[in-house]
């Protein structure tokens, strides 16, 4: 018959019982956790590098053009990339469909326009004027923070700013 030496048993038993219930909740959470939106995009695109001080170190609406003025602010045309990438980066390989796109001298070009996916969509009857908060002197990064990983608006952050604006809070303003 097979005894167990008492002085080990309990202490192969707790740690057994430990990464039995780790391994259930990483599980549950690689499963069940919501990851954010992240759509394949025509082109590999990272708005760090093109945002960030010590790098391209470029204004949200060089690309985002229509968010001084407009409901929403707006998506680059593949021409307005290659003002830069027609020279920088030129040949590499991920910026075909730029090329292929607008670039007429290119021998990748097709004429076809770029398809980005939008990425942050508000829900179907609200209402946000990018330009109306541009006006106010509102930055991107208020409600941008990391455009990379675009979290999700809710109406509290809204509410939260407003208050603290001290801006009205009416439905109305929003909810169409």
């Amino acid at each position: 018959m097979f005894t167990k030496p008492p002085h080990v048993a309990p202490a192969v038993i707790r740690w057994l019982i430990i990464g039995a219930v780790t391994a259930l909740v990483l599980l549950y959470l690689h499963a069940y956790y919501p990851r954010p939106y992240a759509p394949i995009q025509p082109v590999p695109f990272s708005h760090a590098t093109h945002t960030a001080t010590d790098k391209a170190a470029m204004d949200c609406r060089s690309c985002h053009a229509a968010a001084t003025h407009a409901t929403g602010a707006g998506l680059p045309s593949a021409t307005s990339c290659l003002d830069c990438h027609r020279h920088l980066l030129a040949d590499d390989e991920r910026l075909l469909p730029l090329h292929a796109a607008a670039h007429p001298d290119h021998p990748a070009y097709t004429g076809e326009p770029l398809r980005w996916v939008r990425k942050a969509a508000l829900p179907e009857g609200i209402f946000f004027h990018h330009g109306q908060h541009s006006a106010k002197g509102h930055s991107c990064e208020e409600c941008h923070p990391d455009p990379d990983r675009q979290a999700p608006h809710s109406m509290r952050n809204c509410l939260d700013c407003h208050r603290k604006q001290e801006v009205p809070t009416n439905c109305d303003r929003c909810h169409h």
